[in-house]
């Protein structure tokens, strides 16, 4: 018999969404790969095979065996697009949208996003990630494990990089994988209103290279004397180090980060957009 470390047996429905290895599409999408009466082989941390459970416990043996009890087994959910790293609430606005006020009309009165930045502002990290760790929570137990969690709530240096360590201390201590991204570009602050190049200017000049230094610190291991001019997660300055291109490449192969700009209307036009993502692409996100 094959030796691996978990089955999990006796699964009424074990969906495995198995495909050919290319796109589904339509009628294809209806096939989720259900294999009745299902169980599941993992060696270290991989799916090593999937069938029906006699076949499964005839061919592989583990010393941790799990009995499904006829229930579904099935993969976690990818929540791709979140915002759960913010501070107060929208109870106010409610209101508007029940009278079929849109969202572009929210904002443009002060709501909206710039409603929560306000709120975002005034909050600590330890409360920014107290009160985000309960929205995953929530998400875990309805079979979210894996999260993308965006910044955008803070449209100035300091409290974007403090949301941005929020997302980076969740993705270290909460069960569920965090992927952040990276969002200054969500709205134009208030005060930079009628100036929205100069604030691409503060986000490509500062913000982004104060990102891809706050990720450096949390997710590379590196001799903190070098740089020298490295403070402390959310200080002034980032220093860089020299990372050659094929390890940085597998750096974020397995800790993803990416920038994302809110590209509409009373937000950011294209080549404003254009601009933010280009300096990014350069900087390694």
């Amino acid at each position: 018999m094959i030796k691996c470390d978990l089955i999990i047996h006796g699964a009424s429905q074990l969906v495995t969404c198995a495909s050919n290895g290319k796109p589904k599409r339509s009628v294809e999408m209806q096939n989720i790969g259900l294999i009745e009466n299902g169980a599941v082989a993992v060696k270290n941390g991989v799916i090593i095979a999937v069938d029906h459970s006699n076949e499964i416990l005839r061919e592989y043996e583990a010393e941790n065996i799990i009995d499904a009890k006829g229930r579904t087994v099935a993969p976690g959910f990818v929540e791709c697009h979140t915002h759960i790293v913010y501070a107060g609430n929208r109870l106010n606005e409610f209101e508007l949208k029940i009278k079929g006020a849109d969202y572009l009309e929210i904002l443009a009165n002060g709501g909206g996003i710039i409603s929560t930045v306000r709120q975002t502002r005034k909050a600590s990290l330890a409360e920014l990630v107290e009160q985000s760790a309960k929205r995953l929570d929530k998400m875990l137990a309805l079979g979210v494990t894996t999260c993308e969690i965006k910044t955008g709530y803070g449209l100035d240096t300091v409290t974007e990089l403090r949301m941005l360590e929020a997302i980076f201390e969740l993705d270290k201590s909460h069960p569920v994988d965090v992927v952040p991204t990276f969002l200054p570009a969500h709205a134009v602050p208030p005060e930079f209103k009628g100036n929205t190049d100069k604030y691409v200017d503060l986000i490509c000049r500062e913000m982004l290279v104060k990102a891809i230094g706050l990720f450096k610190i949390y997710k590379i291991n590196f001799d903190e004397t070098r740089p020298e001019n490295v403070e402390n997660k959310t200080g002034v300055t980032f220093g860089f180090y020299d990372i050659s291109e094929s390890d940085w490449s597998s750096i974020l192969q397995k800790n993803p980060f990416f920038v994302d700009v809110f590209c509409e209307k009373n937000a950011f036009d294209l080549e404003q957009s254009r601009r933010v993502l280009e300096t990014a692409k350069k900087l390694g996100f």
